[in-house]
């Protein structure tokens, strides 16, 4: 009964802005939406990711704009202007800091409201948006509209929580302007889940895209040769939605965990939290510690132990992906930024 009055007041919510009934603001620049249907693990982040580089290798200046959650401050806070991470994870969010480390030439800011963000970044000069975890944050009119669906679970159960993942009802599935199938490694998605978009959103676009290991990094950024860890046991921690994700990502590399601590996804780790990895990481042995970009931040400079980051990277698997995005968004000359026709 609950689930169901909730589901019909984002519908509502839904409708407001679709029918101008609540304000959508329409900015000078692009805007590429990436966002999913249930709570976390599609991938979004490192998907933004791959479209940041993609864009910056195509003459553009890139903005990554997200609401930084966790984050511990208010307003808009810039977290990069291309050259690193200008915040703590406190300041900006861990997810928008681990970004941060790995996108030279791509701003980065962090706001409540988006449009607040998106200003800030134009100032630095940017001249295409991309909106993390964008879906639900309706006050921003957007040129591509891409939702991401795990290939495993594309619809979190079906069902609000506690019983489910989703974040809004199916009928969310009609804003889309094109479905992209994640972590198709791990098995290609259902003729009944392609079946269930086709009712909801007939003719649109579905791509697929693989969550692959990019390589073992030390504190420092330095890729690390995996062969040299293999022999020497190691602690697993992760603060992640879907930690099988993760383990599925060591799977990938070889690794196996001597030992594993899970922790809620976006933790904060204390003092506390560090003891007990201390504590875990002597009683199994360990000799290192191994963990995801986004935990990576929150815990770097804090162990005694070697801390090892591993990182994901994207392949959409379908070429007409990029010329799909090309057709929703106008062009810019290389290396300067200008506001849309």
């Amino acid at each position: 009964m609950i689930s169901r009055l909730y589901a019909r007041l984002l519908e509502a919510r839904a409708r407001r802005y679709a029918t101008g009934g609540a304000p959508s603001h329409r900015l000078a620049h692009p805007v590429i939406s990436v966002g999913n249907l249930t709570m976390g693990g599609t991938g979004k982040t490192p998907f933004v990711a791959h479209l940041a580089r993609r864009f910056r290798f195509e003459g553009r200046c890139p903005a990554i704009l997200s609401r930084g959650y966790g984050r511990g401050s208010g307003g808009v806070v810039v977290v990069s202007e291309g050259n690193g991470a200008l915040v703590s994870p406190e300041e900006g969010g861990d997810e928008p800091v681990a970004l941060a480390s790995r996108l030279p030439g791509v701003v980065i800011v962090v706001a409540k409201r988006r449009v607040e963000a998106a200003a800030a970044a134009e100032r630095l000069g940017a001249d295409i948006f991309l909106l993390d975890d964008g879906f639900q944050h309706l006050a921003i009119q957007r040129d591509a509209n891409l939702l991401l669906l795990d290939s495993h679970d594309p619809f979190g159960g079906g069902r609000f929580p506690p019983r489910g993942r989703l974040r809004e009802p199916l009928s969310a599935l009609a804003r889309a302007d094109a479905f992209v199938f994640t972590r198709v490694e791990l098995g290609a998605p259902s003729a009944q889940a392609l079946s269930i978009l086709e009712q909801w959103n007939p003719g649109t676009p579905v791509f697929t895209a693989r969550l692959k290991a990019a390589g073992l990094y030390d504190e420092k950024g330095t890729l690390i040769e995996g062969s040299s860890l293999t022999e020497r046991s190691f602690l697993a921690v992760c603060g992640v939605a879907r930690p099988a994700g993760f383990a599925s990502t060591l799977a990938e590399l070889g690794l196996t965990a001597g030992e594993t601590l899970v922790f809620r996804d976006h933790h904060r780790y204390t003092d506390r939290d560090v003891a007990r990895i201390h504590r875990t990481a002597d009683a199994a042995g360990a000799s290192w510690v191994l963990t995801t970009e986004k935990d990576a931040v929150k815990l770097a400079g804090r162990l005694r132990l070697p801390l090892v980051t591993v990182r994901l990277a994207v392949e959409v698997a379908e070429p007409g992906f990029f010329p799909f995005l090309a057709s929703r968004i106008s062009p810019a000359p290389r290396g300067s930024a200008r506001g849309r026709r």
